[in-house]
């Protein structure tokens, strides 16, 4: 079974439709950008080689990610 984990909380200041890049744990936001190349390159830079990436919905609407 896969386990749902909240990180809302992370994204708080995180504009909307931007990329994200999170540490490998999901437990800390590493980059975000408008662009998916400068997210990777600023998490790269910041020493995380090998980031999860999400990106951030553009409207309110719940989304489930599995």
């Amino acid at each position: 079974m896969l386990a749902v984990k909240d990180i809302s909380k992370l994204l708080v200041g995180v504009p909307k439709g931007a990329w994200v890049a999170l540490s490998r744990d999901e437990d800390r936001v590493v980059a975000f950008a408008s662009e998916l190349q400068e997210a990777l390159k600023k998490a790269k830079e910041a020493g995380e080689s090998d980031p999860v990436v999400i990106r951030v919905p553009e409207s309110d609407a719940a989304t489930l990610l599995v």
